[in-house]
């Protein structure tokens, strides 16, 4: 299984990172998680075939992680592929979509989108793939972290939150972490996103081969070494700061 970091940032511009999006590949399947704004570009940039694109999965409809779902369709329409694109998210995905489809009927006219609604803790089987889905904790939005599996290895997919044991637990045995950590340390809204001693807690009981930061804010980069070794300083888990487009075979 191969896991593309194609957006690392936030919803503030940063001149290095686009939006929050993964790209999952196990050689027969092919999965986004989020696609946030410049996900189409970084895929352009790695030479994807859109038409490989098996499913969509949304974590929450926050605008950084669901804003290029419709460059996507555009790119796929005008790509001359006529097959059905499997879409999934927690329950306003319909309503969503819907809205989409209003608002842009000719795109709708072009592109089948099959919308499928997660369920709390339900899971998704795509061919080698299974994904299983469990709730975070991120202000009042109805957002999920995800729980990729193939062939015994297991990725999972934080998306926006704040540190919940719910999802300590869905982590446990992961071979990859991928957590966000949009804050530094210091005073912040309770319940919305996670800090870096926060994170480090995390890690303790999570116990993950790799922790794959992402959802970074432009402070959390500029003090890079600081949160690495706020995170890293009690565990032996590799700790990384991810790029666009890092990649990781497991």
């Amino acid at each position: 299984m191969k896991i593309t970091m194609l957006g690392t940032g936030t919803s503030y511009p940063d001149p290095d990172r686009v939006q929050s999006g993964l790209l999952i590949e196990t050689g027969s399947e092919t999965i986004l998680v989020d696609v946030g704004s410049g996900i189409l570009h970084r895929l352009t940039q790695i030479g994807l075939d859109l038409d490989t694109i098996d499913s969509i999965f949304i974590s929450h409809f926050h605008i950084d992680h669901c804003s290029d779902f419709l460059t996507i369709c555009q790119s796929i329409w005008l790509s001359g592929t006529r097959r059905t694109l499997t879409l999934y998210g927690p329950p306003f995905v319909i309503d969503w979509l819907h809205l989409l489809h209003n608002a842009f009927p000719y795109l709708s006219e072009k592109v089948n989108v099959q919308p499928f609604v997660l369920h709390q803790n339900e899971s998704v089987k795509l061919g080698r793939l299974t994904v299983t889905n469990t709730p975070t904790v991120h202000g009042k939005i109805d957002a999920r972290a995800f729980r990729i599996e193939s062939k015994g290895k297991v990725v999972v997919y934080s998306s926006d939150t704040a540190p919940s044991q719910e999802l300590t637990t869905f982590a446990k045995n992961a071979d990859i972490l991928v957590h966000e950590c949009n804050w530094l340390d210091g005073a912040h809204p309770e319940g919305v996103h996670t800090m870096p001693s926060e994170l480090a807690n995390i890690v303790n009981e999570v116990t993950p081969r790799k922790l794959i930061l992402t959802h970074l804010s432009p402070e959390v980069v500029q003090n890079k070494e600081e949160v690495l070794e706020i995170i890293g300083s009690t565990h032996r888990t590799q700790v990384i700061m991810a790029e666009d487009l890092t990649s990781f075979e497991i």
